[in-house]
């Protein structure tokens, strides 16, 4: 990395709000209700998907006798109840976010979530009005990990992709970013930690507490 950045484009779900617990407790819910479990190896391959890829990739495994859209809609409602106890952000996600922002770069999210999540969640966040551009998993035709999601994120920014950073979670994420031509720096958290592909990053750090430093260190933000 040695161009300035101009813009940073960051994921939702385990990198800015501790979403995963929910999103996984829900699969299991509705998986139980048709006489399945998640197994760890199949959960790992699930990280980073918009939940209509799951749903597609759920009843392809498990031979589930339910359409995709007939799966999305059941664990949907699942999901919306549990969210109900409200949303908790990731350690330094806020701060990071205003952080970037005050350094000038143009900011963005790049979400597999739907759009009727991604409000529930920023809001739940306090982060409504904090990105100048959205892209929500329902307005591309693939999800992550093609390219597409961050390619609209940066043409809405009116950034070049090589000019922009994506900070991401998970090995699908990662992919979606490099594949875009963007710098990405990868955030795990305790589910992704350690997956193959996350090493595809600029660097994997361990919160984002380190994001600015590490930015700062390699002289890649404006003077703050």
């Amino acid at each position: 990395m040695s161009a300035p950045l101009e813009a940073a484009v960051f994921d939702l779900d385990g990198l800015l709000v501790d979403s995963e617990p929910v999103q996984i407790a829900a699969w299991e819910e509705f998986l139980a209700g048709h006489g399945h479990t998640l197994d760890p190896e199949l959960l790992g391959r699930l990280f980073g998907l918009r939940v209509r890829d799951t749903s597609r990739v759920l009843v392809d495994e498990l031979r589930l006798p339910l359409s995709p859209d007939e799966v999305f809609a059941g664990r949907e409602a699942i999901f919306f109840r549990l969210l109900e106890a409200g949303v908790r952000p990731m350690p330094a996600a806020v701060e990071t976010v205003r952080a970037l922002g005050a350094r000038g770069l143009r900011l963005g999210l790049a979400t597999s979530g739907h759009r009727r999540y991604a409000d529930l969640v920023l809001g739940g966040l306090g982060l409504i009005g904090a990105f100048a551009v959205e892209v929500t998993g329902d307005e591309v035709a693939r999800g992550k990990p093609a390219p597409d999601i961050y390619l609209l994120a940066a043409a809405r920014l009116g950034v070049p992709p090589a000019a922009c950073l994506a900070l991401e979670d998970a090995p699908f994420g990662v992919a979606a970013a490099v594949d875009a031509g963007m710098r990405c720096l990868a955030v795990p958290n305790v589910h992704t930690t350690g997956m193959p592909g996350l090493e595809r990053a600029d660097a994997i750090l361990p919160s984002l507490a380190a994001v600015v430093p590490w930015l700062e260190a390699r002289g890649l933000l404006p003077p703050g």
